[in-house]
């Protein structure tokens, strides 16, 4: 029984792990509709649907999509 403990608390880090890497990455979708981003002159990341830019309009909770 003690077994399925430890089998959880190692599902539980490795998605800790898992959240740590993604939220490092940049971003390859917008959070707000799911569209591609795409670089502007400068090289920023834009979605050209909503005009969301990265970083400056991402927020705490935003995942790379």
């Amino acid at each position: 029984m003690a077994g399925s403990w430890y089998q959880l608390l190692s599902i539980l880090r490795e998605g800790a792990i898992d959240d740590q890497r993604q939220r490092a990455q940049r971003p390859w979708a917008c959070p707000n509709d799911g569209e591609p981003l795409k670089h502007d002159p400068s090289g920023q990341l834009f979605c050209p649907y909503d005009g969301w830019r990265w970083p400056q309009d991402a927020a705490p909770g935003d995942a790379p999509g």
